[in-house]
C-alpha cells in the first residue's frame, strides 16, 4: 500500500506521486539539444518550494547518465552558501567539479585558473552541469 510523503524525494514504490514524464522529457531534450552537433540549451527550473524541482532534475540526470555521450554533474551549491569571496567560491566550485569529473590532475589555485576547467581538451565529452541551490 502506498503512502503520502510530504518531505524529500518520493520513492516511486512507496509513495503517491505525480508522474512528470513530459516535463522530464522536455528538460532532457533542452539540455541535450535536438541534434548533438548543435548543442543543448541553458535552462532554469523555477517553482515554489517543495514542488519537486530537485526530484525532476535528479530524474533528468539519471536518464542522461545512461547516455555515454555526455558527462553529467549534479552539484548542490549549499556548501557555498556562506562564502562571499568570489575567488574562494571559484576555487571551491572548481574543486567539486574536478572531483566529480575525476580530473585530479588539474590544479585550480585561484579565480585566474578557473577557466582551465573549460579549456578545449580538458573534458573529453560535452558536459551537462546541473546546479542546485538545495541539499
Amino acid at each position: 500500500m502506498r503512502k503520502f510523503s510530504s518531505y524529500g524525494a518520493p520513492n516511486k514504490k512507496l509513495h503517491y506521486y505525480a508522474p512528470r514524464e513530459a516535463l522530464i522529457t522536455n528538460a532532457i531534450t533542452q539540455l541535450k539539444g535536438e541534434k548533438l552537433e548543435e548543442g543543448g540549451h541553458y535552462i532554469t527550473v523555477w517553482a515554489p518550494r517543495q514542488t519537486g524541482k530537485t526530484w525532476v532534475m535528479q530524474e533528468v540526470v539519471s536518464t542522461i547518465e545512461q547516455d555515454s555521450q555526455f558527462d553529467v554533474v549534479f552539484l548542490s551549491l549549499q556548501f557555498l552558501y556562506e562564502e562571499n569571496d568570489p575567488d574562494i567560491v571559484a576555487q571551491l566550485f572548481a574543486r567539486e567539479l574536478i572531483k566529480k569529473l575525476n580530473l585530479e590532475k588539474l590544479s585550480i589555485n585561484s579565480l585566474k585558473d578557473f577557466h582551465l576547467l573549460f579549456e578545449r581538451g580538458t573534458l573529453t565529452k560535452p558536459l551537462i552541469l546541473i546546479l542546485d541551490e538545495t541539499k
